[in-house]
């Protein structure tokens, strides 16, 4: 009876020295798991100036390439130098009209989707390649 007594005191002594402490006090700062909800920046606008000027260049320079490209495909011994434009360039005005106003169309959508996920400079420089690609089929088209 006198080990069980000990025994009991032994294992109970622990519980009777931490009663006798006062509770801790609770902190003054937030718990770490509560954050402010970071705010999402607002997306920059797709038609600003710079971005009117590059797409209305790179419409009136797709339109004259089409142009002097559909002018000398009337003369004789006509050879289109651009593998993918050629399909279109030789089943007439019209289809060749309506592939330069689809691909317009897809280099237009697709540089407002990269300036819309914040690709700024890409959708840009999207702009300035097809512009590029422009000019130099209006540089072979007009001898």
């Amino acid at each position: 009876m006198k080990n069980l007594f000990r025994l009991s005191a032994i294992l109970l002594l622990p519980m009777a020295a931490s009663a006798g402490e006062p509770p801790e006090a609770p902190s003054p700062q937030p718990a770490a798991f509560v954050s402010e909800i970071p705010t999402t920046p607002k997306p920059a606008r797709f038609w600003t100036p710079i971005n009117l000027a590059l797409v209305s260049a790179d419409g009136f320079l797709k339109s004259y390439d089409m142009w002097s490209t559909m002018r000398n495909a009337s003369r004789p011994n006509f050879v289109e130098h651009d593998p993918i434009a050629r399909p279109f360039v030789h089943s007439g005005p019209v289809v060749a009209g309506l592939s330069q106003g689809a691909l317009f169309a897809t280099e237009v959508f697709t540089s407002y989707l990269l300036n819309k996920r914040g690709h700024r400079t890409m959708a840009k420089s999207l702009l300035l390649f097809a512009i590029g690609g422009n000019s130099a089929g209006i540089a072979t088209s007009t001898h």
